[in-house]
């Protein structure tokens, strides 16, 4: 629970935000937005309310910028540059989607922040690089690219109900609990006997598609040692997460999926959490029901990522012991046995670092809410806190955008091919699987 460590400071952030916003309602300050405009978009900005932005943003890049320090992030000082460009587009994707033609149409801010940032950082790459790459992103803009941070801050300051999440979370650890470890394991012995993906790969792939996107590739590839094997999963998920978070709203509008099935089928299948939460808000209930299913769903399904990490590397790490004592066992030279000694990771701490701290600020801003707020706020206190982790997480969806590397995707077409197919029979399957096990949790029972 250091003060240097990144893992804890989303809590930090969004408990301080959520005492202040406790605090602006008990002194008669409210929740800022965007009005909905026609012709004039300046018509979105009227009322006093939408002054509260002004003091929103520093202290948004304040408070983050006080956490790159803390961990003497790479170029921290620098941030303010990055922030200011990015906060920008997040500011012009909220803007946009206030239009009313784009608000009944439910292109969100979420869609506009990620076209955003994927243009912007394809424009600034230029042409590739002589090996194929893109050329990367400036150190100003490449610190202030704080995706997992940004979502996780967003995810404190949901102001879930108990009474709300009493209920949905036996019903959450139904949908994301009893597919996900079975067909995070099949579909990556699929990718490996099928599709020839090497055994690691495909693992980070599977588990990227079935947990939690980024966060699970970077975990399982931690807990495997791949090095940037999670490069090219990550850069897949990026690019067709996207018409996930388009069609999945629609059809579950077309087909007349209520708003707790449809948020607890997002939380199951759609791969990442901002990705969840952009889904959800396109679908756009008016109580914010999909938007609170699909959190407590995913946030259920966002703890297997310490469990599976923890089996995937007591699993390798035998593995490896047993190829390191062929290796020891086949050394004359004493000297180099020692040097070959492997000597791994202790389970338990494994387990605790991989576990995502936000969580406990998820649940910890819920106690507050329910205990300490007084009920005649609560309403109050939840939409403010609501729209404040709005402004994070479509801050978020500019750093998603700022991550789509066309060039990247060609650099290694026979691979991205094979990663491409395993990522939608996993999606296609998960889609299937989580529907139906979203359906009977939340109508049959």
């Amino acid at each position: 629970m250091g003060w240097n460590h990144e893992d804890w400071w989303p809590c930090w952030i969004g408990l301080f935000l959520f005492t202040l916003v406790s605090v602006s309602v008990r002194h008669g300050i409210h929740a800022a937005h965007f009005a909905p405009w026609s012709a004039n978009p300046f018509e979105s900005l009227a009322g006093k309310n939408n002054l509260a932005l002004l003091v929103l943003a520093p202290l948004q890049g304040l408070l983050v910028f006080l956490a790159l320090w803390s961990v003497n992030a790479s170029h921290w000082r620098r941030f303010y540059k990055g922030f200011l460009v990015i906060y920008s587009l997040a500011f012009l994707g909220k803007w946009l989607a206030a239009q009313k033609n784009i608000k009944s149409a439910s292109l969100g801010d979420s869609i506009w922040a990620i076209l955003f940032g994927a243009v912007l950082r394809n424009v600034m790459a230029g042409a590739p690089l002589p090996d194929g790459r893109s050329k990367p992103l400036p150190a100003w803009l490449k610190v202030a690219q704080q995706t997992e941070l940004y979502i996780a801050i967003s995810l404190v300051l949901l102001c879930i109900d108990i009474a709300v999440l009493k209920p949905l979370a036996p019903r959450a650890l139904f949908v994301s609990w009893i597919d996900t470890p079975t067909l995070f394991v099949l579909v990556a012995l699929v990718g490996t006997s099928w599709l020839r993906i090497d055994l690691q790969t495909s693992m980070i792939m599977s588990g990227a598609t079935f947990i939690c996107g980024s966060s699970a590739a970077i975990a399982l590839s931690a807990s495997l040692g791949a090095g940037n094997k999670s490069d090219l999963p990550i850069a897949i998920i990026s690019v067709f997460t996207i018409p996930s978070i388009i069609a999945l709203p629609y059809i579950a509008k077309a087909v007349g999926i209520s708003a707790k099935v449809a948020g607890a089928w997002f939380g199951g299948c759609v791969d990442s959490t901002g990705a969840v939460i952009a889904a959800a808000a396109i679908y756009g209930d008016s109580g914010n029901v999909a938007v609170e299913t699909s959190a407590v769903v995913k946030m259920v399904q966002n703890v297997l990522i310490g469990p599976i990490s923890v089996g995937v590397a007591a699993v390798w790490t035998q593995r490896e012991e047993r190829r390191m004592r062929v290796l020891h066992s086949s050394l004359q030279d004493e000297t180099l046995r020692s040097k070959t000694d492997f000597k791994p990771v202790p389970y338990r701490t494994l387990l605790w670092s991989r576990f995502p701290k936000f969580v406990l600020g998820f649940v910890l801003t819920a106690i507050l809410f329910n205990t300490v707020v007084p009920a005649q706020d609560r309403a109050q206190v939840n939409t403010f806190s609501f729209m404040v982790g709005e402004w994070f997480s479509t801050m978020s969806f500019v750093s998603i955008g700022l991550g789509l590397q066309f060039h990247e995707l060609r650099r290694e077409a026979r691979m991205l091919l094979k990663l491409t197919t395993l990522y939608a029979l996993a999606q296609l399957v998960d889609i299937m699987s989580t529907f139906g096990l979203a359906y009977i949790a939340f109508e049959m029972f």
